[in-house]
């Protein structure tokens, strides 16, 4: 900061002791390294306020950069999703599909249910299922225990 040689600053301090004298001199030395301790800590704040305002503006920096190329990144995607579904004609896949055939396409007028035979009933798929699981399950069988009369 200053270029201060050792000799200088004894010079220094001896004109200090004559002028202040012996008495004075120990205050006025702690009061100028508290002043000096003060300007170093507001010099030392002010240099790392300026590095973060540096860092902040080098993050908004990239930040925008980031947030160009993800845009662009987004808008291609989009571009392939459109085009993945569309063959030569421009048409989607759903276009393409044929149309729905009715029952009266294969000569059925209505539609009716199977007739139902009576007296026989089956059990659905899904109970069936539930009585095999059922019927491998280990069985609770309590185990007999003998008494002893008194």
């Amino acid at each position: 900061m200053f270029d201060f040689s050792f000799n200088e600053m004894l010079v220094a301090g001896a004109v200090a002791l004559v002028v202040l004298g012996p008495e004075r001199l120990p205050k006025v030395a702690r009061t100028a390294g508290r002043w000096a301790g003060k300007i170093r800590s507001l010099a030392a704040g002010m240099k790392e306020e300026l590095m973060r305002q540096v860092e902040a503006s080098e993050l908004s920096a990239v930040k925008d950069e980031l947030q160009q190329a993800a845009g662009q990144l987004q808008g291609s995607l989009n571009e392939a999703a459109a085009d993945i579904g569309r063959d030569a004609d421009g048409l989607s896949a759903w276009e393409r599909l044929p149309p729905l055939k009715t029952p009266a396409d294969f000569g059925i007028d209505e539609y009716a249910p199977p007739p139902v035979q009576a007296g026989f009933y089956t059990k659905s798929l899904r109970k069936q299922a539930m009585a095999r699981k059922r019927d491998l399950r280990p069985r609770y069988r309590p185990k007999p225990r003998l008494r002893s009369r008194r």
